[in-house]
């Protein structure tokens, strides 16, 4: 029987659509002519990890915890994208945003140990899943060529943190995330800012 380890190895290994090449993301809006307008500018499209709707949940939890990520593409064998599984959706965790006082903020000792514990709980009735019992199946996807402030609004008004984006064949070929579109309009303000120097 396989280790977590293995198996999350597994999951991460350089074949097929199962990681992308691996090249520094850098926005395009560092260029002086500022010309950001599609997803294509500010995507990252290095390194790119994904699970199989046949992956174990604890493979998955593995590849978040080791990359520092909090969702994955789930892709078929043809490398199209069919779903989209977060830390949330693994960990089912329905106390996540709910901030009611400044317990919850600045936990005592106890409270922490209850919430291990609780983790602990739910870690445990993950033992044996499947990536597909938990995914959101036909998520939201983007082209490329889409219109960045499209994009930006779909991940507002829908309030999700990243979108898969995907070729004419539904192939992943780069993600856009909160954080891509922010990177992106600090990089354009400085340059704007230096520009006008």
């Amino acid at each position: 029987m396989q280790s977590l380890a293995q198996r999350a190895s597994h999951a991460v290994r350089p074949m097929g659509p199962r990681r992308l090449q691996a090249r520094r993301v850098v926005p395009r809006a560092a260029s002086t002519e500022l010309s950001l307008s599609t997803v294509k500018d500010v995507m990252s499209s290095g390194t790119l990890y994904s699970v199989s709707p046949e992956d174990t949940v604890d493979a998955a939890l593995e590849i978040l915890v080791n990359n520092r990520i909090t969702g994955l593409p789930v892709l078929d064998t043809e490398g199209r994208v069919v779903g989209v599984v977060s830390d949330f959706d693994l960990l089912a965790l329905d106390a996540v945003g709910r901030v009611n006082d400044d317990n919850m903020l600045f936990p005592s000792a106890e409270q922490s140990w209850q919430a291990f514990k609780e983790v602990k709980k739910m870690l445990a009735k993950t033992a044996g899943k499947k990536i597909k019992d938990v995914m959101t199946p036909k998520p939201i996807t983007v082209r490329p060529e889409t219109n960045l402030n499209d994009a930006t609004s779909i991940l507002i008004s829908k309030k999700i943190r990243r979108l898969p984006v995907v070729d004419e064949h539904g192939k992943l070929v780069g993600l856009i995330s909160r954080g891509n579109i922010v990177k992106a309009a600090l990089a354009a303000r400085k340059a704007a800012a230096a520009s006008s120097n």
